[in-house]
């Protein structure tokens, strides 16, 4: 997964505003076979109009707040020049995110507006998320960029386009001595890996008393400063350095 040869038809650049329902249609077809996207969105196939609009709405707000995400897409010749995969990293961690709750209010007393979630699950992933996120990197503050989401739409996996967007960052986190973080799903897990991301330790996502959950992994790169040779940043990361 992480060594591709370059392929010519794609490209990489920052998306705009235009890029809208493109960026949805790979959102649509690419995350579905992540086990959190099922978890979150159970009803999806049913009320597809309903979760294309909200994909529309969550990523819009992220390209609303340039200064606090990059939304970072690649396209393909072979596509138009349309988008065939895209990331969103968040480059600006003490900055907070400016938005609603698309569609699932946090307050479980009142109902969600979106009819493709389970609305519970959806809570859970969100807390869970957060939690991790402040255990396992909020050490590192603003001192790092962090990967929130990365896919690629089924008929161009393969080609290097999710490679390419991670390096994106890394490259980025190289120019500005940055950490790079993420919170990896079992679909991406590999593909870290593969690109040297050190793997922090694993938590659960799981409602109550429910047999279904998930299982996502901490995962980070050190900041490229000469501080971290290989054994010092494992030492690190089990905080006995």
């Amino acid at each position: 997964m992480g060594d591709h040869p370059l392929d010519k038809r794609l490209a990489l650049r920052a998306a705009t505003p235009d890029d809208l329902e493109d960026i949805a249609t790979v959102a649509q077809k690419g995350f579905p076979d992540d086990p959190e996207f099922d978890y979150r969105f159970p009803y999806r196939s049913a009320c597809a109009e309903d979760n294309r609009r909200w994909i529309i709405q969550e990523y819009k707000e992220y390209l609303d707040q340039p200064d606090k995400y990059a939304v970072i897409i690649v396209t393909a010749s072979d596509n138009d020049h349309k988008a065939v995969a895209l990331s969103v990293w968040d480059i600006s961690i003490g900055k907070a995110h400016q938005g609603g709750d698309l569609g699932v209010p946090d307050n479980p007393r009142e109902e969600p507006r979106r009819r493709d979630a389970n609305a519970t699950h959806f809570r859970e992933f969100k807390r869970r998320m957060s939690e991790a996120f402040d255990s396992y990197f909020g050490q590192y503050g603003d001192g790092q960029i962090h990967l929130w989401l990365l896919a690629t739409h089924p008929d161009f996996r393969c080609r290097g386009a999710g490679t390419r967007l991670c390096q994106w960052g890394l490259e980025r986190a190289a120019r500005q001595s940055l950490h790079t973080t993420v919170l990896a799903s079992p679909m991406g897990k590999r593909l870290y890996e593969e690109l040297s991301f050190a793997n922090c330790g694993s938590f659960f996502i799981q409602a109550g008393s429910e047999a279904e959950k998930l299982e996502l992994w901490a995962m980070a790169r050190p900041k490229p400063d000469g501080r971290w040779g290989p054994l010092a940043w494992v030492l690190h990361l089990f905080g006995l350095s």
